[in-house]
């Protein structure tokens, strides 16, 4: 049998970016990668130090350096012009015929992978970031001229499958008319950490620690954490916050707590290329984003076992059950997570060990990456 080869398209990749869709990206094509498939890595840079091509354990990595990101339009119009020409030229039909190209999110720079597969005859899937005011279809929408219209257009009608990672993405994919043959409703996967010793691990779990991870930037509504967190600090609770990660809110807050008398109550240890050590020290994730698909870093701490602590997002209600493995707040103010932060210190270890196990089984049962690569696998390749 011939070997299957896979385009994979992102908007932005290591080193540029290392958010969830990077994140998930990488351990997809591994994963699909180990199951036989060649996959080709797509994405811009505006690194000038990025190599513009890799070779992987899953194939390999190819970089288009530009001035700006693609997806982004208006003044930036010239690098998605230069980038969709350089995708349709670099892969054609003569090497690429009839090899499906797999495009992370329904933005601008997904028009350079529709003009490749229509000339090679190839199927396009798109997996949709966002739902609700995350939508990415409104993104072009709200594109000041008619190019993002017409790219949401071309993308709605010649895609062969929509990946939706929640029940909200996949309604509004058949709100916008799209058949139910071409909507397939699975999660992100993560990489399950090796829990040998998850008795003495939950024993080891004292219920205080809180943890964030992702991006620190004001669009993910860290200073409603690190306010609750605050508060509860002032109230005399024993309690301490971890974010993890890098961005602006870092530079700001950091200095804060110091100012504030409260860095003991924080910790701050930036960009980790594996999450999983600060992961199972915790007790509880948090994340008060209202701008979510489905986190990716909440799938993580849920497989570490994790108690999620989580503002009703896009596809937050598809993973945690109130009260069975997690919160769902209503509300994303520091008032709402500091009372169900206070809720959660009150916990008994016996019912903080039934949550945490809860959280672990989720993961195991549903979202673990090999599961997740079979049903992409599935998907594109038709379960060849």
């Amino acid at each position: 049998m011939s070997t299957r080869k896979l385009i994979l398209v992102l908007a932005a990749y290591f080193p540029d970016s290392y958010g969830g869709a990077e994140r998930q990206a990488h351990i997809l094509a591994s994963a699909l990668g180990q199951r036989g498939v060649d996959v080709t890595l797509v994405a811009p840079t505006i690194d000038a130090k990025a190599p513009l091509r890799e070779d992987t354990e899953f194939g390999r990595i190819i970089r288009k350096r530009v001035s700006s990101y693609p997806n982004l339009g208006g003044r930036n119009m010239l690098s998605f012009g230069l980038w969709s020409r350089w995708f349709q030229k670099t892969f054609t039909k003569e090497t690429w015929h009839d090899t499906p190209i797999y495009v992370f999110h329904a933005r601008l720079h997904a028009f350079g992978p529709y003009l490749s597969a229509r000339n090679n005859g190839a199927k396009l899937f798109i997996k949709l970031g966002g739902g609700g005011e995350a939508s990415e279809f409104a993104a072009l929408e709200a594109k000041k001229f008619w190019y993002g219209q017409k790219i949401r257009d071309l993308l709605l009608k010649n895609t062969s499958g929509f990946v939706a990672n929640s029940g909200a993405i996949a309604n509004e994919l058949a709100e916008r008319g799209v058949d139910g043959n071409r909507i397939y409703e699975f999660p992100n996967g993560v990489e399950l950490p090796d829990l040998k010793q998850w008795d003495t691990l939950l024993e080891q779990r004292n219920g205080h620690r809180f943890i964030y991870a992702g991006r620190l930037i004001p669009d993910k509504q860290i200073d409603v954490l690190y306010q609750a967190t605050a508060n509860l600090v002032a109230a005399g609770k024993n309690i301490q916050l971890t974010l993890l990660g890098t961005g602006s809110e870092k530079d700001r807050l950091e200095p804060l707590s110091v100012e504030t008398g409260h860095e003991t109550a924080f910790r701050f240890p930036g960009f980790v290329t594996d999450v999983y050590p600060e992961l199972i020290r915790s007790d509880f994730f948090l994340c008060a984003s209202r701008r979510e698909g489905q986190s990716n870093a909440l799938l993580e701490a849920m497989s570490a076992g994790l108690i999620p602590i989580v503002y009703d997002a896009s596809g937050v209600r598809e993973v945690v059950q109130h009260g069975e493995n997690g919160f769902v707040l209503s509300d994303s103010t520091p008032a709402a997570f500091q009372a169900a932060m206070e809720h959660a210190l009150s916990l008994s270890t016996e019912e903080r060990q039934t949550l945490s196990e809860n959280a672990r089984r989720f993961a195991e049962d549903h979202i673990g990456i090999d599961a997740v690569a079979k049903k992409t696998e599935d998907m594109i390749f038709g379960g060849a």
